[in-house]
């Protein structure tokens, strides 16, 4: 659930939205910059006709086939597909039969024009679906801001507002031109790839020789690697994902145990509770009922 006062900054944020509207959306938020990560379906504001954001946004794309329009730029390897879209410029997401996974940023005017204008004297562009890369590297920062804002540590207020300045900085010289420094290897991305393609493909049936190819790793070289990176096996990564896909869809309340099962690549409600249970240490009804009760 969410509470007032968070409430009240995402619509600082993101507009005039509803609790209702995040029902499948990861959220991660500090006083001028918010990111918004579709989980486990679309963003209910996102598709609405001719909607605005009061802040500059800006969407990661995790494949250039899930762009929202063509693609007008060459991809280059270790970069992601970035567009950005100024305030107040209506825009909507089309609805299709299966949602796509993206991050995305929010801005405030404020926070965003006075950090532009340290590289240029004068107020960005009119962005609408502007399209641009952004290096790999910007996912550490994000990770480490969705990790604070989670945990919730002694500071964290201070270092998101850190986070949230490095990360407005990179997309800023990207959408410039101004190369940054890469920083980590190429094998942390390949797994990122991976993870980001499981979030993408939950419900569907994915193998260590399906994810090894989407690493472009031999199987056993991949499953050390994302053991490495991740402490888990990759099975027991996708596991809890799903599990945590599933448990968002349950507090929706939207669906039957037995349609989330499916729907978050479990191949049968059985096997699904026993993975549920094994986890949370109660079932999928009775984690349902919780909500239902509230």
């Amino acid at each position: 659930m969410i509470d007032k006062k968070t409430l009240k900054n995402i619509q600082k944020l993101v507009g005039n939205i509803t609790a209702e509207n995040l029902k499948y959306v990861d959220y991660y938020i500090s006083d001028d910059f918010g990111l918004f990560i579709p989980t486990v379906g679309f963003c209910e504001y996102a598709i609405t006709a001719q909607h605005t954001h009061p802040t500059y946004s800006f969407v990661l794309l995790f494949s250039p086939e899930d762009n929202f329009t063509p693609v007008s730029i060459e991809i280059l390897d270790s970069h992601y597909l970035m567009t950005a879209m100024a305030p107040y410029i209506c825009h909507e997401e089309k609805e299709t039969d299966s949602f796509t996974r993206y991050i995305a940023i929010l801005i405030s005017a404020e926070t965003y024009e006075k950090l532009y204008k340290s590289y240029k004297d004068k107020n960005p562009e009119k962005y609408f679906w502007k399209q641009f890369l952004v290096s790999e590297d910007i996912m550490l920062y994000i990770k480490k801001f969705m990790s604070e804002y989670e945990n919730k540590q002694p500071g964290f207020k201070d270092v998101l507002k850190n986070l949230a300045s490095l990360i407005t900085h990179q997309i800023i010289r990207s959408i410039l031109g101004i190369d940054s420094l890469k920083d980590f290897y190429i094998e942390e991305f390949e797994i990122e790839k991976v993870i980001a393609y499981m979030h993408q493909n939950f419900g569907k049936k994915l193998t260590i020789a399906n994810l090894a190819l989407v690493a472009n790793m031999s199987e056993s070289h991949f499953i050390r690697t994302f053991k490495q990176e991740t402490k888990l096996a990759p099975i027991e990564y996708l596991i809890n994902l799903r599990i945590n896909k599933a448990k968002k869809l349950l507090r929706s309340k939207s669906k039957t145990v037995t349609e989330i099962a499916l729907q978050c690549g479990f191949n049968s409600s059985s096997h699904f509770s026993s993975c549920f249970t094994k986890q949370l240490d109660c079932t999928p009804s009775e984690y349902q009922n919780m909500f239902q009760n509230s």
